[in-house]
C-alpha cells in the first residue's frame, strides 16, 4: 500500500544531516562587504569577537574544538552536532540583533535551507528544543515542559533549568552547580515549598547537603557511585521543578473547585 509523502519518515542519522550541513557551511555560502566566505570565515570574522559567551577562546575554530566539533572532520559525536546546533542559533540570534550584520549579510539559498528550516526539524527529531533566555539560546531536551516555570522564577532561575538538561551542562559538576543554585533560590522561600510537600523538600535537602552538592559527601554516602549521583541529582532536579509547579497545581486545583459551587 502507498504511503502518503506527508507521512515518509526521514530516517538520516545525525551523522548524515552533519555531512549535509557542513558541506554547505564550508562552501562560499555568505556574502558580506561584496565577499564571499564560508559560514565559519564569515563568523570568525565578524561575530565570534563580539559574542560575550566566547569565554576566553580567540577564534571560533577552538571554540568549536572545545565542543567537540572539527570544521574539517566528517567524524562527530551526537552530542558535539547538537552543540554545533546550540553554537549556530546563538550565532544567528547575534547577528539578528547587530542591526548592521543583519541588513548586510547575504546567505545563498541552501544555507537559508540550513539554519532556518533544517536545524529546527534536526533538533525535535533528536528530542531537543530550542530556548531564547535573555541574550543567548540554550537548546535542552524537551521531556519536561519548561513554560510554566518561566512565569513562576526569575530569568537567571529560569535558566538554570533549561541548562540542567543541556548538552554543555550535563558533567556532574555542572549538575551541583546547578541544583545548588536552585535550592539556594526555594530557601528565600522555604516554608512555602515545604508547605507544598515537606517529605519532599526534605529529600532535596538531604541530596544537596549530604551527596556532594554543596560539599563533602557524607560518610553514609560515601560508596556512592558517579552513575548513582547522578541519578539521585537528576531525581533532585525533578522533585524541585515539581515543588515550584505546585504554586500552578494549587490555582488549577483551586478554579476548578470554584467552578463546582
Amino acid at each position: 500500500m502507498r504511503i502518503s509523502i506527508f507521512n515518509l519518515e526521514n530516517k538520516s542519522s545525525y551523522k548524515d544531516e552533519y555531512i549535509k550541513m557542513m558541506k554547505v557551511l564550508n562552501s562560499k555560502c555568505i556574502t558580506f562587504n561584496k565577499k564571499n566566505y564560508s559560514y565559519f570565515e564569515y563568523v570568525n570574522t565578524y561575530l565570534f569577537n563580539n559574542w560575550k559567551y566566547r569565554g576566553t577562546y580567540l577564534d571560533c575554530y577552538s571554540y568549536l574544538d572545545f565542543i567537540g566539533v572539527n570544521v574539517n572532520s566528517r567524524k562527530i559525536t551526537q552530542d558535539a552536532f547538537i552543540n554545533l546546533l546550540e553554537f549556530i542559533l546563538n550565532i544567528q540570534f547575534l547577528i539578528e540583533n547587530i542591526r548592521y550584520y543583519s541588513e548586510q549579510t547575504t546567505f545563498s539559498v541552501t544555507c537559508k535551507s540550513v539554519l532556518f528550516h533544517n536545524i529546527p526539524l534536526i533538533l525535535e527529531s533528536f528530542g531537543y528544543k530550542a530556548y531564547e533566555l535573555g541574550d543567548r539560546v540554550i537548546v535542552s531536551k524537551f521531556d519536561i515542559d519548561y513554560n510554566d516555570l518561566g512565569e513562576l522564577v526569575p530569568d537567571d532561575i529560569y535558566e538554570l533549568f533549561l541548562a540542567y538538561n543541556s548538552n554543555n551542562n550535563n558533567g556532574i559538576k555542572m549538575k551541583r552547580i546547578i541544583l545548588n543554585k536552585i535550592y539556594n533560590y526555594m530557601c528565600l522561600d522555604i516554608e512555602k515549598y515545604k508547605s507544598y510537600g515537606s517529605s519532599i523538600f526534605n529529600s532535596i535537602k538531604v541530596v544537596i547537603t549530604k551527596m556532594g552538592v554543596t560539599g563533602d559527601i557524607d560518610k553514609k554516602y560515601s560508596d556512592l557511585s558517579n552513575y548513582k549521583l547522578r541519578k539521585y541529582y537528576d531525581n533532585c532536579f525533578c522533585m524541585m521543578s515539581y515543588l515550584i509547579r505546585t504554586e500552578n497545581i494549587i490555582k488549577a486545583r483551586d478554579e476548578i473547585r470554584n467552578e463546582n459551587r
